[in-house]
């Protein structure tokens, strides 16, 4: 099956209509990991000391830093519904779960992109 010339040449496709080797970019992967992962369950999930949450808005107070040796309950704290978070004793911060990964795991974007929806079931 074949399509009509796109830029010059023809086009193969396979019977689903999709190339064979396609790979969405990650940032279409990360919005699907943004809308698909609860930040709460991801955080608890990757954070041991983290207690359940007793309610799930607004700013959570976390367990210890991931980023830094902590002594202190209570410095990591994360936003239940952007999923933001923040470190009130060596000021680590991000917007999101996959900035949290590549912090943590000092991975590029598209590596934290591919270990998020590997780990949670992502496509």
């Amino acid at each position: 099956m074949t399509t009509k010339p796109a830029r010059g040449g023809l086009r193969a496709l396979n019977s689903t209509g999709w190339r064979p080797n396609y790979k969405p970019a990650p940032r279409l992967i990360a919005r699907a990991i943004k809308e698909a992962v609860d930040p709460v369950s991801f955080y608890t999930s990757e954070i041991p000391s983290m207690p359940a949450p007793k309610r799930r808005a607004g700013w959570i107070d976390g367990g210890l830093c991931p980023f830094h040796t902590d002594s202190h309950t209570g410095n990591f704290r994360i936003h239940a519904a952007a999923g933001s978070f923040y470190c009130f004793a060596c000021e680590a911060r991000g917007p999101d779960i996959i900035a949290f990964t590549m912090a943590r795991d000092g991975l590029s974007f598209r590596e934290a992109v591919e270990t998020l929806a590997a780990s949670w079931g992502v496509r």
